[in-house]
């Protein structure tokens, strides 16, 4: 695996582990992702990544 590879997604989870810890980021990230999944369940297809999408925008949102 290419080093930079490794390194980007190193800088990815710990940006994302620092936005998720402070708690506006936290409640907006989960209400986009209610939102965007809702709006993804109105196909038949969007329904495998609608309904995932609600379900930890929920968690988010009420944690």
């Amino acid at each position: 695996m290419n080093i930079l590879i490794v390194i980007t997604i190193l800088v990815f989870i710990t940006l994302a582990i620092a936005a998720l810890s402070y708690k506006p980021i936290r409640k907006t990230i989960g209400l986009l992702l209610v939102v965007l999944g809702g709006l993804a369940c109105l196909t038949v297809i969007g329904l495998v990544i609608g309904i995932p999408m609600i379900v930890v925008g929920g968690l988010f949102l009420f944690i």
